[in-house]
């Protein structure tokens, strides 16, 4: 059975595994312009993969699949958004509620008063739970 790559011709991903991307998040074939690639598993920079960096790319994906279906192709091509990276990469591990890790853009503060403050008063008062609550409201699948 044929893989999908050799149907196209082409590789659709890097030699370290991740899958070629446009800047758009779409498959880097113009044969599959309709499939995105969002999260860790996509090729392109950006810093450390983060599962907040997903959910990003994700939003980014929902704008441009709707610029997609709104578009009438006939007449225009649809003009798509770009991944930028975000501004920072940035993880905080908080340790309770008043000790906690920090790294920002490669720079890690441990065991130091800049880690600590951040992360617990940044993090560490809900773990991020009343930001995500708007996302997944009580029973939303019910």
């Amino acid at each position: 059975m044929a893989t999908l790559e050799h149907h196209l011709g082409t590789s659709l991903r890097e030699k370290n595994g991740t899958i070629k991307v446009k800047p758009t998040l779409q498959l880097a074939t113009n044969a599959l312009s309709n499939i995105f690639v969002a999260g860790d598993v996509n090729s392109l920079p950006g810093g450390a993969k983060y599962a907040v960096k997903a959910g990003e790319q994700a939003q980014l994906v929902a704008a441009n699949l709707i610029t997609m279906i709104n578009c009438d192709t006939k007449s225009a091509k649809p003009v798509l958004q770009n991944w930028d990276g975000s501004v920072m990469n940035m993880i905080a591990v908080p340790i309770g509620k008043s000790l906690g890790v920090l790294q920002a853009s490669g720079i890690a503060f441990g065991k130091s008063c800049v880690g600590d403050i951040v992360v617990s008063r940044v993090k560490a008062k809900d773990y991020f739970v009343s930001k995500r609550a708007k996302e997944f409201p009580p029973n939303a699948n019910a």
